[in-house]
Formats: C-alpha cells, structure tokens, sequence
C-alpha cells in the first residue's frame, strides 16, 4: 500500500527537527571530546587552562553555536528540495523523511570533509580518512584516482546545487503562476540575474590600463615582497635544486636579480623579520628571541628604525598581509601601516582553536569571508589563514592600488614551508614515496608537547632512518611548490592589473630549515651546525628597467634590503641601518662589496651535542615562559632565564670561505672552524690548521658584538687573500 502523500510544510518541519537534532548531537560530541581530551594542552600550560581560564573556555564552547545554527539553515536549504524531489519519485511517510534527511546531511559532511582532507588539511588531521584514497591510487591508478576526486568535489556539489536550485525556481514560479503574476515573474528574474553580475562586477568592471595608472605622469616604484617561512634558497629549482619546485620564482630569477648565497642573522621567524624590516643586528634592536617581554617590544617600536616608517614618510601605503607566521607584526608592525596578519602568538588563541577544531563542523564552512565576519578570531588561527586567503588578500589589495594609483609596500608572508609541512594532497603528492605508509606519510609527525616540554628530542631524531628523511623531504619541496604557485599567482595579478614595470618584486624567506644534514635534524634558529641551510634564504628581485638578468654568489644579507630597496626607489638612506646597499652591484658600478656575514642563534629548544664537549642548555619551553596577561596573553621568557637565553647563544661570523663558530660551553668556549669549500657541511673542524684564520675571525667576532662593529673581508683578513691561504704544518 503506498504511502500517503505529506503536505511540504510538514516535510520542512521534519527535515527542519532531524538537522537540528544531528547537529544537537554532533554539538554534545565535540563538547564530550574537548572535555576528555588534552588536544593541544598537554603540557605544563594544561594547568594554567583549566585553573585560570576555564570561564574562557566554556565561552568558546558557547560562541560557537552561531556556527552550528548556520550551518543547519544551510543544510535545511540544501536538504528538503532533495527529500521532496526524492518522495515525488516514490512517497514516504515520516521516518522515510527521516532517514533520506540523515543520509543527505551525512553525504554532505562526508563532501566537505573530503574537500578538506584533499585540498585544506590545515582545518584538522584528516589522516586516518585518506587510506581509501591512497589505496585507490595505488590499485586502479592516478587517472581514476583523480576522476573520483572530481566526481566527488565538482560534480556531487553542482548537481546538487541545480537540482535545489531548480526546485527553488520551480516553486517561485509556481506560486507567481497562482498570483497570476507570471509576466512580473520573468523581470525580476532578469533583474535579479543582472544585480548579480553587477555586485560580481563580472562583464561591468575592467583593470585599468597601464597608460590609467600610471596617470600620465612618473610615479615611485612599488615593492612587493613575498616570503615564506622557513624557506631554503637551496630547495629553489633556480639555484640549482633538481626538483622543479618553484618555476614562478624560477621565472622571475631568469629575468631578475638572484643573490644566491643571502643569509639572516638570526633563523628564528620575530628576531629576522625585526631585524630584515629594521635593517638592525638583534643585538641593536634588542628582540633577541621568539618571547620578548613588552618591554623589548616596546623599546624596539621606540627606537628601531623601518623600511616602513621610511616610505610612509614619502606618501606610500604600506601594509603586511599574512598568516599565523606573521603574527609578530602585532606587536612589531615595523613601520607598515595596515596589519592583516594572524594573531596566533597569545595562549587564547591557542586555547580557542583547540575548542574550535573540537566542533569539526566549523571548518566545512569558515574559510571564507562569510566565517571570518561571524567569527572574526578566525583569522588568528593557525589552521584557518590559509595560504589561499592570504594570496586572495593580497591580490585586493594590489587591486585596490591599481585603482588608486598610489605607490606601495606590500609584504606578503606565508606559513607555506613551516613544520609540520602540512598541504593540499596533491602537492604532498607530488615527490613522496607513493608505497610510503609510515607515520609522515601527509606530514612530519611531530608531537609539539614532547618539541616544548623536553630538550631530548633532537636525539630521537637523529636516529630516523633514511626513508623516513627522504619522505619529509619530499614534503618540505611540495611545500615549496604551494608557496611557489602563490607567487605565481600575485605575479599574474600585478601583470593584469599592469603593475609589473612599475613594481620591485622580492622573493625571501626569514630563514631556512634544517632537513637532517650531517650534525643537526629538524628545526632552525637553534645552531650553526651542519652547514648554512637554516640561515640561507633565496634573495630574488624583479627590477623594473633591468637590462639583462644577474646572478651573484657572494655574500648578501637580509640586514641589506632594506637599504637595497631604499636606493632602489631613490629614496634617501637611513643612517641608523646596519645593512648595505645591494644596489651598486645592481647597477654594475661594484664587482663586489665585500661584505662578511655576522650572525646569533635564538632560543634552544634542543640540547646541543659536541663531541668531547659539554655546551650550556636551558629547560625546555614550558618551564622557562609563561603566559603574560598584562601583555595580551602572549608567551614571554621569564625574567630569570632571560640572562640564561642569551649565554647559550651560538655566535658565527662567515666569509666566502671560512666559517668560525663560538659556542658557549660549561668549563670554556668552543671554537670551531670551518672550510667551507672543502667541508660545506662543517663536519671538520679545521682550526688547528688555521691559526690566524681562527684568530681573525674571532677578533672581528669580539669587535661586533661588544662595539657593534661589523668588518669587510678585507678588514678581517687585511692584505691576505682567504683563497690562497694554506693550512699550517700539523
């Protein structure tokens, strides 16, 4: 006997309860996980939660209900025209409603969180989802791999969006065909298809011209500087890298400028930016690790001087646009206007997306403009700025100069190539071992309680086997390419909008990474051992009127680019920097400036190891800081450990051939030194060969860091030429 036929009110009502009552338990789920969980507390801050801001915490857990309510319009929307056209085929009753309810809400979710688990893992650790995937790859081939993730991501979503949409059409035609109104019908259709393309502004606006920006008249060059962190100049396929891992930048290189052997003073992401925007050493500005208390902050806002504060004095906008990795500019905006950067550095951040990724609802929805305005601490969230929203951003904004003609500075800074080197799958994909099935199969497992609650880890580490290496390794270059494209991507913007021969591009890093060279493992800012791979960044400019492409391989600092970019613009220059003028290389009017490289470690997370050496350690991260509310929740070394911090500092100065190392030991100094020619890796320490080398070095070592004196090659090494120096008898 075939089923009554329900009135489309009573369909609503029960579609309307199922969704709702789904999402009520979906909602008690997570708050049952968050409460006997330790996801991202599982360390000595865990205390400090729950005893101090547990108040916070239930908070979040109640902000997030607009979320849930949002989300069940949205599938109420999507899901009653489906049951309806559904129950027009063969009719159901209640709990036939019911069941067809759950089902499409559990297809839906089960459609975001393949689009999340293939294209944004950043939202949670899908993992554990994608071994149907992999193993669908590896029976049936990438070509039916990749189709099912069409049919999935394109083609389920589309049909399902003409299918309600057509039903939605259909019942307002109706009901306009009842109120005889069908003629009034067609005009608001066509009125409203036209209101859409105008508020799209697709078919009406247009990118004005080169001859419209330019205005008739000669204006300053822009800057566009993109980097991303922890990027290794020697992973760029133009400096040499097998792996075709950046042909944009390539691109840019073989047009350009690429000093090829640029290196930071210091690899840790807030001391190097202060330091690249300042053009000022650590020691000068006075951020010399990654928990600065206010008032580091505040003298170094004070006193430090800025590329920024420079250009704004002659009228250019200027402003930073980044992800969780560009937090610092919160409290170090280095001279640059507007800030539109993450604010990840405050433990209520850190609190509010572990209650946030709980609810895995939130994510199917809020990576977009709609997600950030309901919940506007999205952005502060590592997980959410995603390198997509941060090229998106920037891309408005060169949008929003193109139109106004105004000269600009534009930082754009991603987390692309950070730990724990987390991307799309299809660029995680794309080097890795397909047959790989350990744990850093889609990212470096790296337990972060164990990374700031011991200093034993980097022993654990040095013990992976090579395929494991190989594996992160892989990783680290699909990173590469995903922050490559975005560069292809604002380059293609800066080309439509007709800004390329009026803009400087610069392509860096604020450091490098150490991948498991010979004496270090993973991390940066934490030792000079193993060679330059965790201060080299890639130095790359496009220079509007340059006449043929150069490549330079001495020596060049991030401390220089301020000035470099300053000269560049014709700007006058600022006395206080500390770097140099790259620009006369530029130019052709130096062959060389003869600059020697001076550089510090930063906070030690791991316990040094030198054989037949005992080096200073402190304890680990969750014993030395705390969380400061008088300084915006944010972590600040504790004031009994600041000396300490410091007197474990490694100290390194670099010329083109000899790298001499001083770190602090418990009894006396170590010194080491290295030939670099012969020993890239500095795994021979060649001091005792090297006397006078050694004992230059170490006096222009002694001269920068009690007088802030920085010396030329030919300072260092007066009349002797380090390339025709032989080792003394042993």
């Amino acid at each position: 006997m075939p089923h009554p036929s329900l009135q489309r009110r009573h369909i609503l009502k029960i579609v309307a309860l199922t969704v709702f009552g789904t999402l009520v338990v979906w909602y008690a789920g997570a708050l049952l996980s968050f409460a006997g969980s330790s996801h991202g507390f599982n360390n000595r801050f865990s205390a400090v939660a729950l005893q101090h801001h547990w108040w916070f915490l239930v908070w979040s857990n109640l902000v997030v209900l607009k979320g849930y309510l949002l989300v069940a319009a949205g599938y109420v929307v999507m899901i009653y025209p489906l049951v309806r056209l559904w129950g027009k085929v063969r009719p159901f009753a209640r709990w036939g409603v019911v069941w067809r309810t759950l089902l499409f809400a559990g297809l839906l979710y089960g459609f975001f969180i393949f689009k999340l688990m293939l294209e944004k893992p950043y939202f949670g650790d899908y993992s554990y989802l994608l071994g149907w995937y992999d193993a669908l790859g590896t029976v049936c081939g990438t070509g039916v791999q990749n189709a099912v993730h069409v049919l999935i991501a394109q083609v389920f979503p589309m049909t399902a969006i003409v299918a309600a949409a057509g039903f939605y059409l259909f019942e307002l035609r109706r009901w306009f065909a009842r109120a005889a109104r069908p003629l009034l019908f067609s005009f608001a259709a066509v009125a409203g298809v036209l209101g859409l393309l105008v508020v799209s502004g697709y078919g009406v606006s247009r990118a004005p011209d080169a001859v419209e920006l330019a205005g008739g008249r000669k204006r300053p060059k822009n800057i566009v500087i993109l980097g991303s962190d922890s990027l290794r100049a020697d992973h760029l396929s133009c400096n040499g890298y097998p792996r075709l891992t950046s042909p944009n930048i390539d691109r840019l290189a073989a047009q350009g400028v690429n000093f090829d052997r640029c290196l930071t003073p210091i690899a840790s992401t807030l001391e190097s930016l202060t330091s690249m925007f300042s053009s000022q050493y650590p020691h000068t500005h006075g951020v010399r690790h990654m928990f600065p208390n206010r008032a580091m902050v505040d003298t170094a806002n004070r006193e430090s001087p800025s590329l920024g504060a420079e250009l704004q004095r002659l009228g250019y906008d200027t402003a930073v646009i980044g992800d969780w990795c560009a937090c610092g500019f919160n409290e170090l905006p280095m001279g640059f206007k507007d800030i539109i950067v993450s604010d990840f550095d405050n433990f209520r951040v850190y609190m509010s997306e572990a209650v946030f990724l709980h609810h895995q609802i939130l994510p199917l929805f809020f990576d977009n403009h709609v997600g950030h305005l309901l919940f506007p601490k999205l952005k502060s969230f590592a997980n959410y700025m995603t390198p997509e929203v941060v090229t998106d951003q920037v891309i408005d904004r060169l949008k929003q100069r193109a139109t106004d003609g105004k000269p600009f500075l534009l930082f754009g800074y991603y987390s692309c190539t950070h730990l724990p080197y987390k991307t799309p799958t299809h660029y995680a994909k794309l080097w890795t071992d397909p047959k790989y099935d350990g744990p850093h199969k889609h990212e470096l497992a790296l337990n972060v309680d164990q990374f700031i609650g011991g200093t034993d880890i980097n022993e654990k580490w040095s013990k992976l086997p090579p395929q494991e290496v190989e594996q992160i390794v892989a990783l680290y270059d699909g990173c590469v390419r995903m922050f490559d494209d975005s560069v292809g991507r604002v380059v293609a913007e800066l080309e439509k909008q007709g800004l390329m021969d009026d803009t400087i591009i610069l392509v860096t890093g604020d450091h490098g990474d150490d991948l498991f060279e010979p004496n270090c493992t993973f991390g940066h800012g934490t030792t000079f051992n193993g060679g330059d791979q965790a201060n080299h960044v890639p130095a790359i400019f496009h220079i509007p009127g340059l006449k043929k492409p150069q490549r330079h391989s001495q020596i060049a600092r991030t401390l220089d680019f301020a000035p470099t970019l300053l000269d560049l613009v014709g700007a006058p220059a600022q006395p206080r920097f500390e770097g140099t003028s790259l620009a006369p290389l530029i130019r052709g009017e130096k062959q060389s400036l003869g600059l020697a490289y001076f550089g510090e470690s930063s906070y030690l997370f791991f316990r040094r190891k030198i054989p037949g050496e005992e080096p200073l350690f402190i304890p680990p991260m969750d014993e030395t800081t705390f969380i400061d509310p008088d300084f915006d929740f944010h972590f600040v070394l504790k004031d009994k450990f600041q000396d300490a911090v410091l007197k474990t500092k490694e100290h390194c100065v670099r010329t083109e051939r000899f790298k001499y190392i001083r770190t602090p030991g418990v009894r006396h100094s170590i010194e080491r030194l290295f030939d670099l020619r012969e020993d890239p890796h500095c795994e021979r320490d060649v001091k005792k060969l090297y006397p006078e080398v050694k004992a230059r070095l170490a006096a222009a070592l002694d001269q920068w860091l009690t007088k802030h004196v920085q010396s030329t090659t030919q300072e260092i090494y007066g009349i002797l030429g380090e390339d025709t120096l032989q080792p003394v008898a042993p």
